[in-house]
């Protein structure tokens, strides 16, 4: 197996099949495209750090949070598991619950519970972090109908063109002016989901569009994510790549590396299946937030994306286009 998430037939077969549970009130359950459970009036989820650099345990953190708000959830509070290589120094531990706790401060989270342990079978900072949240609207996934539409917010590769304009920014100043790459890179700055929990409140006992499901970009980009929300709906789905929203610094890092940004790791966008499509994204370009109507739900299990009069079939996600720049990997089709 290679770095990065389980591949679809892999989790089936190994992950999910065996499990079992010892009583009901779980909702969902674990399956593709499930990142959160909901139990009660309590939504839980959890994520660890991708790859390691400093500041990373940021990423575990709006990935847990940001699961919660995709299952219908609030945030208030989180756990952290931190494992360190044996002789770390304590300024590295010191640097990590820094991070998280002006992040927790900053989004009103309280830190629940912990684990910090140095272990002699990791050689870099390992941070896991459970997210906690109450439960505000219900899923109803099985309700989708086709004609539905499909609504992303931001845009796509959001994480992956900020952390490659971090990283490789030696390497990309060579063609862009530094201003260029410093932009990009202050993209890191919106990869959670608190704006659009903002907007999904406000339509709470409302007039306004019903989200019937919902499932943030991360690993393997928007198709990735859109293939795991089709699955969720059980549906088919149409997709207009024009209409995906990108930002040209994203555009641009990408191609510098040759790498796919609509398979590019995007923290920080949502996909949504509504039933008016139109209002719901003029709701979030109100509050500051890109948002874009960019496809429908149909029926059969066809997952399309079209640009004119080019077709192409979304299928599960093989990887993420920026584990062929950070490890070397072969880029995902």
């Amino acid at each position: 197996m290679r770095t990065g998430k389980l591949p679809e037939h892999t989790l089936k077969r190994s992950v999910l099949h065996p499990i079992r549970y010892r009583s009901g009130g779980i909702e969902p359950g674990p399956g593709i495209g499930y990142d959160g459970a909901v139990t009660g009036s309590m939504v839980t989820s959890m994520a660890t750090t991708a790859f390691s650099y400093q500041g990373n345990e940021v990423y575990a953190l709006h990935g847990a949070i940001n699961n919660v708000i995709a299952a219908g959830g609030k945030p208030y509070g989180i756990g952290v598991a931190i494992l360190l290589p044996e002789h770390s120094e304590e300024a590295s531990l010191a640097s990590i619950t820094r991070n998280l706790y002006r992040k927790a401060e900053q989004y009103h989270l309280d830190i629940l519970t912990g684990h910090t342990e140095l272990v002699n079978t990791v050689t870099e900072p390992v941070v896991m972090v459970t997210a906690y949240g109450k439960k505000l609207w219900e899923s109803r996934q099985d309700q989708v109908t086709p004609g539905m539409d499909l609504v992303m917010t931001k845009w796509c590769g959001l994480y992956g063109g900020a952390i490659l304009a971090k990283l490789k920014r030696e390497e990309l100043v060579t063609r862009y002016p530094v201003s260029y790459i410093e932009k990009a890179a202050s993209y890191l700055e919106q990869t959670d989901l608190f704006a659009e929990l903002t907007v999904l409140e406000s339509l709470i006992g409302s007039e306004k569009p019903t989200v019937y499901a919902a499932h943030d970009v991360s690993n393997g980009g928007v198709f990735g994510a859109l293939w795991q929300l089709f699955s969720v709906c059980r549906c088919g789905g149409e997709v207009w790549l024009d209409r995906i929203p990108v930002k040209q610094e994203i555009i641009e890092v990408s191609e510098f590396f040759d790498i796919n940004p609509y398979l590019m790791n995007g923290q920080g966008s949502l996909l949504l299946v509504t039933d008016k499509g139109r209002q719901l994204a003029e709701d979030f370009r109100s509050a500051g937030l890109e948002a874009e109507v960019i496809g429908v739900t149909k029926t059969g299990k066809d997952r399309k994306v079209i640009l004119e009069e080019e077709e192409r079939f979304l299928t599960p996600p093989k990887g993420d286009a920026l584990h062929a720049v950070i490890y070397g990997q072969p880029m995902p089709v």
